[in-house]
């Protein structure tokens, strides 16, 4: 069981302390897929048509608390989480490929988010056509459900179109106090430690070495513009998801980056969802008493099916749509 605790400010990062180890689902035993050339993936990241109401439903919730961040002149740019999956597509099983509406689920999904009114970010398109994908730094970690540093730096860049090209975005993040920082790449591959679908595997399966990857190192090189306070005190932007946003996959930082803004990032483990990790940052002070002019709302494409009513999670992250929708709107008065 996983359990969520606010412990601690460091700088601009908010830490949450994660006691006890859980799979992907809280009662679910998480299988592994065995794909080629030493791939492993998750089945969870097949789609089925009878997630269609939920998925519905994940997108009223999205829409009404946009809704609501809008009143309040936060804006709100969604980044989903394209699966792995279909990104490395051609690393599946042969008996086991990408069937059509698993490859089609994350592109009307988006439409439909955007047709409610959201600023996706597709970073599915970004992936697919990136050549890194099939190159030896790849997009997503060849043993680990995380994109790689090579497809957060890409998340980030994408990021950074995004907001270049909406005006809502954009005017959030001019509003913000630049901080220049600069990014210098590995001069060559070294270990990650990261590799979560192995420990998943059978204790008789083979072995698998460490995965050698790119490390990119992001430093600030300057204080804000905006004078010489902390940046507590400054910070404008909110990252805030899953795993996929935890620092140690180079995400945060890279952000930092590609925007020239310091940031406020909130990792939350994929298991209390999105929905009680938004909720939870509302009720926390680093919200009531620094309000951002942009929140980067990360959200894996496999957890859209689960809206905050789904049954999967442990009782406490479990919560009615409505009820949910009622708490953040008080908390967004």
């Amino acid at each position: 069981m996983l359990i969520l605790r606010l412990t601690k400010r460091v700088g601009a990062t908010l830490a949450f302390a994660v006691i006890g180890v859980s799979g992907v689902h809280a009662a679910d035993q998480v299988p592994v897929l065995l794909g080629k050339n030493d791939w492993l993936f998750t089945p969870y990241e097949f789609a089925n048509p009878t997630d269609a109401a939920s998925t519905q439903a994940s997108i009223q919730a999205f829409e009404r608390i946009n809704k609501l961040f809008e009143r309040k002149g936060i804006a709100l740019a969604l980044v989903i989480v394209p699966s792995k999956i279909r990104i490395h597509a051609d690393q599946l099983p042969d008996d086991k490929p990408l069937d059509a509406y698993t490859n089609e689920k994350y592109e009307k999904t988006a439409k439909l988010l955007q047709d409610a009114g959201l600023n996706v970010v597709n970073l599915n398109q970004a992936f697919l056509k990136s050549p890194n994908r099939t190159s030896d730094t790849p997009i997503f970690l060849r043993l680990d459900t995380h994109w790689s540093p090579t497809g957060a730096l890409l998340a980030a860049e994408t990021i950074r179109s995004m907001i270049d090209s909406t005006p809502s975005l954009k005017a959030a993040w001019a509003s913000t106090p630049e901080v220049r920082y600069t990014l210098e790449p590995a001069a060559k591959k070294s270990n990650t430690r990261a590799r979560d679908l192995v420990r998943y595997l059978p204790k008789d399966a083979q072995t698998y070495t460490p995965e050698r990857i790119l490390w990119n190192t992001v430093t600030r090189a300057s204080a804000s513009k905006a004078g010489l306070q902390g940046p507590d005190e400054n910070v404008g932007i909110t990252v805030i998801g899953s795993s996929y946003t935890n620092k140690n996959t180079g995400y945060p930082d890279s952000i930092r980056y590609t925007l020239q803004r310091d940031l406020l990032d909130i990792s939350l483990p994929v298991d209390q969802g999105p929905w009680y990790g938004m909720e939870a940052y509302l009720k926390d002070e680093a919200f009531k008493t620094n309000k951002p002019k942009l929140i980067i709302w990360e959200v894996p494409e496999r957890e859209l099916r689960s809206p905050p009513s789904a049954k999967y999670r442990d009782a406490r992250y479990v919560i009615d749509n409505d009820e949910w929708y009622a708490h953040v709107s008080a908390l967004l008065k």
